[in-house]
């Protein structure tokens, strides 16, 4: 029964997609020279973060090598299944570093930001929040470069990072700073605090020249986990930037198998949840919104999900339970990921849901 509805289920979403994908078709990014702020006036930061409610991230898209190369590709029927999903945001990782030029002024590639364009295009056309994620930056991060990937030395590529951002804030200063938002880097490691926080302060500064008023969102160090939160230090004077933190627990469940990670294939078979595993998840939760409260800081929770090597009833119900447990602490999310076959809830070959993921993360009403 659950197949049969899937398959109807999914020739209704093709039917809205076909509307709602037609109707983006005019709609153009316009870079301006001038700043915006109206849309934003006395809204906080707190209000920001709790508008962003229930997102997903595009993995496997824009943060692959080179578009198509992980077999994930930006569309407008992407979009389309996000917004009919009940969804409000879509978190957008993008390798950035693997599309500018090498030498200064480190020119970002044309034709590579048109797709960039092309995604902020269709979230806003079809009335979502759009988060514009640099991730993958391999070099300034000291991880082993990429067959694509050239070396320019650790001070020229934080320089270039640099280089990068204004380029950014540059090119969508004009768009709504309620609507499109800026994560300055995903899950920094390999540097120490000092170095990631100072990267980050002159980060912010390059951005607030031309977007004073954009809504930015910051990772702590250590992958962005809920122990780097201690470590994370904020320009005092900036008070429209969320802090974002991933939380992947219980590890051993949510990641068996999984090919990136070294020494995963024993942990295959491991179910969930118990409570042991539900304490794993509600830890970090807990840590951030305390240190939130302590420092006066919203919080969102820019990844989860479970691979798809873990036993699906269980990913079902570990999906539920971590996304109850972040609403009830009054926390929005962003699911990892979409539409790939390894953590989505959506087919793209299919063009279908995952019915039960699905509701995990948007219950029926």
């Amino acid at each position: 029964m659950l197949r049969v509805f899937a398959r109807l289920a999914g020739s209704l979403v093709l039917m809205a997609i076909g509307v709602m994908g037609a109707q983006a078709q005019n709609f153009v990014v316009k870079p301006f020279s001038e700043t915006r702020a109206p849309e934003v006036v006395g809204l906080t930061a707190a209000d920001q973060a709790k508008a962003l409610g229930r997102g997903v991230n595009f993995g496997g898209t824009l943060e692959a090598p080179s578009e198509g190369a992980w077999g994930g590709r930006l569309s407008a029927e992407l979009f389309a299944a996000v917004r009919q999903g009940g969804f409000q945001t879509v978190r957008l990782p993008v390798r950035f570093s693997s599309h500018a030029a090498i030498s200064a002024p480190y020119k970002l590639d044309e034709a590579f930001m048109k797709r960039v364009d092309f995604a902020i295009n269709n979230a806003l056309s079809r009335q979502l929040n759009i988060i514009i994620d640099f991730h993958h930056y391999h070099e300034m991060d000291g991880d082993p470069l990429e067959a694509e990937e050239v070396a320019i030395g650790l001070e020229k590529s934080r320089e270039r990072f640099l280089a990068i951002w204004e380029q950014l804030a540059q090119r969508y200063q004009s768009l709504p700073n309620d609507r499109v938002l800026f994560e300055i880097y995903n899950e920094p490691h390999g540097k120490t605090e000092e170095v990631w926080n100072d990267l980050l302060a002159k980060a912010l500064a390059v951005i607030r020249k031309t977007n004073p008023y954009r809504f930015l969102i910051v990772d702590p160090v250590d992958w962005a986990t809920a122990w780097g939160l201690e470590k994370l230090t904020i320009p005092g004077e900036d008070r429209r930037v969320i802090v974002t933190i991933h939380n992947y627990a219980p590890f051993k469940f949510t990641m068996q198998g999984a090919s990136w990670i070294e020494g995963s294939k024993p942990w295959l078979g491991t179910s969930c949840c118990e409570k042991a595993q539900i304490d794993e998840i509600r830890t970090p939760l807990d840590m951030a919104v305390e240190w939130g409260k302590k420092n006066d800081r919203p919080i969102f929770v820019g990844e989860f999900g479970s691979n798809s090597l873990a036993y699906y009833p269980d990913r079902v119900t570990y999906t539920r339970i971590m996304r109850e447990e972040i609403e009830n602490r009054g926390l929005s999310w962003a699911y990892w990921d979409f539409a790939s076959h390894e953590f989505g809830p959506w087919d793209p070959a299919t063009k279908s849901w995952l019915p039960e993921l699905h509701e995990a993360l948007v219950p029926k009403k």
